[in-house]
């Protein structure tokens, strides 16, 4: 079989939507993939744990998979790495030695042992040849420590994949945004930019860090009582310097949260972990003990999430010891992610019922600054690299085009790329870049406690049928002969009140059993597939006329000797 020698990219996450982060580049019939995130599901996913890429194109070329590459170790990139793991084909996985971590810790979680060797720790401005790519780690700064973008050389050409970034001077840690080594790879040529579009609706800069950390402590200077602090796990950098300064004053310090200790102990073995906090930080069961004013607690759940220690603390929980009161503060050092609006203030709303102060973005606009450049911060990202392709990903459709237009305005040639479909980039006989007809699979894959619901939407939308309408659970006695032997039983969740509406109920019964002695006039069964369509409609259309709500209806048969 005769390789395409081309350079072409496929969107398998990331675009159209936040989160789920995967995009596949070809070369020549080689491939390489660039990162591997989730998303947090909505109502359209009820139960489910986590959304993944749907990942058959990868099995179907696993053995031209040459490598996958990590940008950084937020969730959105990393968090579907172990889900995916066989799908990669064996292929060295290059990560920086925080994001290998994390590979490493979702990796045991799942009982997945990698291959010798396999997980690769890379160095900033290092080139990795695969196959027929080069790639360079770029750094750049963003909201986690170790962030990079991705110059990828071909021999068609350099793509610079962006990642998640931003230009700060007070970043996190140091990590600034390599203006030099991004204008030396603009002035060798780049073909095409795959940028962020998170941020391109915000007109300026997203903001420093360095503001936010000095109104941080403004805040814990003015603060009396006790004090929890909320922010993203993964955001490090800003909550170990935050609580790096309530030690200084005096206060000792308690993580909550399962997530936050984990980077807790990448920290330390990477040399990120603040000195001043070595004997300044406390189990959860010593701080009850101690004075509010000596008291500084991290929780995580800035977001709303169900289980978190913030969301069970604004319910008045006791968690390990820790009860919030009258007096006590809790800073959200975060912004609302779309979508999670309403969780957040269910959390900010027990706050206030527990008279709780509460410091976040809906009282005080500097808690918190966006990893994400804004626009003029992504106008400068092209002046670097002046690009001769333009292709906005990681965004809603509302970004994505917003990007187009920026960067047609800014004199750049934008390209879409569309899910399941192959960008053309450059190559033999490619007069120009353009959208592949072919569609390949693609969509989105479920988590859903121990299965992986891949590309399969009915459990799903049983699940929604039931949480909208309700279940009916019917059983109809019958003898092995097909013959009814009595008479059918009902029984309903999240539909009706029986004990109080045992009439409609009745009517219910009653109806199905006409329904079912019409298409069967002997009382004889000999289709029980025919039979139990004949119940469910017969029920459902009872309930849609009587109630209001189509139900779901389960079928069951009892068979009497």
């Amino acid at each position: 079989m005769t390789k395409t020698k081309q350079l072409a990219a496929l969107a398998l996450g990331g675009v159209g939507h936040i989160g789920t982060n995967m995009m596949v580049y070809e070369c020549n019939g080689e491939y390489i993939v660039v990162d591997a995130g989730v998303s947090f599901p909505d109502e359209h996913a009820p139960g489910v744990d986590v959304i993944i890429p749907d990942t058959r194109f990868l099995r179907d070329h696993a053995k031209q998979i040459k490598a996958v590459f990590i940008t950084h170790a937020h969730e959105d990139h990393i968090g579907a790495i172990g889900y995916c793991w066989d799908d990669f084909g064996g292929a060295p996985v290059y990560a920086s030695p925080l994001a290998a971590m994390v590979v490493q810790g979702k990796l045991a979680e799942l009982g997945i042992k990698p291959a010798q060797g396999q997980i690769v720790v890379t160095q900033a401005k290092e080139q990795y040849q695969v196959g027929s790519f080069s790639v360079e780690y770029v750094p750049v700064s963003h909201s986690v420590p170790e962030s990079f973008a991705l110059a990828i050389r071909t021999p068609h050409g350099t793509v610079v994949h962006t990642g998640d970034y931003k230009f700060d001077d007070a970043a996190p840690f140091g990590q600034k945004t390599d203006e030099a080594r991004l204008a030396e790879i603009g002035k060798e040529g780049v073909l095409a930019v795959f940028g962020d579009s998170t941020n391109i609706l915000k007109l300026d800069d997203s903001g420093s860090e360095g503001p936010v950390l000095a109104h941080l402590q403004k805040l814990i200077n003015e603060t009396k009582g006790r004090i929890v602090f909320a922010a993203f796990a993964s955001h490090f950098g800003r909550s170990f310097a935050v609580a790096a300064y309530a030690a200084s004053q005096g206060r000792k310090v308690c993580f909550l949260g399962r997530t936050i200790n984990k980077f807790m102990t990448h920290a330390k073995q990477l040399g990120y972990w603040p000195a001043s906090l070595q004997n300044m930080v406390v189990d959860a069961e010593e701080i009850s003990g101690l004075p509010p004013e000596k008291v500084f607690i991290f929780a995580s759940g800035t977001q709303g999430e169900g289980g978190s220690s913030l969301t069970r603390l604004s319910q008045g929980a006791d968690v390990r010891g820790i009860k919030l009161k009258a007096g006590d503060t809790v800073i959200m050092s975060s912004r609302m992610i779309p979508g999670n609006e309403r969780g957040i203030l269910n959390v900010i709303n027990g706050l206030a019922m527990l008279d709780v102060q509460v410091i976040s973005e809906l009282n005080d606009r500097q808690i918190h600054v966006s990893g994400h450049g804004g626009r003029p911060e992504i106008e400068k990202m092209y002046g670097l690299l002046k690009p001769r392709y333009v292709v906005p990903v990681h965004g809603e459709p509302l970004h994505l085009r917003a990007h187009e237009a920026f960067a047609k305005a800014q004199g750049y040639t934008p390209l879409r790329v569309k899910p399941g479909h192959k960008l053309v980039l450059a190559g033999e006989g490619v007069e120009s870049a353009h959208t592949a007809t072919q569609t390949l699979p693609h969509g989105f894959n479920y988590i859903d406690g121990l299965n992986i619901l891949e590309h399969d939407p009915l459990i799903l939308r049983e699940r929604k049928a039931i949480g909208m309408g309700g279940l009916v659970a019917a059983a109809l006695p019958i003898r092995k002969n097909g013959q009814i032997a009595g008479a059918l039983s009902l029984t309903t969740r999240g539909l009706i009140d029986e004990v109080k509406q045992q009439k409609l109920l009745q009517l219910a019964r009653n109806r199905a059993m006409q329904t079912l002695e019409t298409v069967f006039p002997d009382r004889r069964i000999d289709n029980r597939q025919q039979a139990a369509e004949a119940i469910q409609k017969a029920l459902r259309h009872t309930f849609k006329v009587e109630r209001g709500k189509t139900p779901a209806v389960l079928v069951n048969w009892v068979e009497i000797a």
